[in-house]
């Protein structure tokens, strides 16, 4: 998985989950686990993957990127939110990783690569990130400038 651009910030991404208050008790996930997922629901995108396997869910900072229990919890939840009122918003398949402390559904849009969440409140989307990369970095640095 060389092609994954989170890795080479692996040593960054390491220091903020070791310095965050909320990343103390979590864990990578592992292979199996992660193949029973997919097999279940859907592929892991690439990136998110790495994440999980190498460092788990991310807690550095809103919004919470869920680990692999936290997904498989939420996954059918998105599902149906997607297929009811999702479906009024203009987007392209998406795959939920995660959420914000109001309850919004936070996902990547598997055409655009752009991070988008659904807002609970407006019924609408928003878009977070250009990318998961860049809103796993932007979290670090979140991170960083706090400690």
């Amino acid at each position: 998985m060389s092609n994954v651009v989170l890795a080479k910030y692996f040593d960054r991404i390491k220091a903020a989950y070791e310095v965050s208050a909320f990343t103390e008790e979590i864990c990578p996930e592992t292979e199996d686990r992660i193949i029973q997922f997919e097999a279940k629901y859907a592929s892991i995108p690439t990136e998110y993957r790495w994440l999980l396997l190498n460092l788990g869910g991310c807690y550095l900072a809103e919004p919470w990127i869920f680990g692999l229990e936290e997904l498989e919890e939420n996954y059918a939840i998105f599902v149906e939110a997607y297929e009811g009122y999702m479906s009024e918003c203009e987007h392209g398949p998406a795959f939920p990783f995660g959420g914000l402390g109001d309850g919004s559904i936070v996902f990547i849009d598997l055409e655009s690569g752009k991070v988008r969440g659904y807002n609970n409140d407006y019924a609408d989307l928003e878009e977070i990130a250009e990318s998961f990369s860049s809103l796993i970095l932007e979290l670090v640095e979140q991170v960083e400038s706090f400690s």
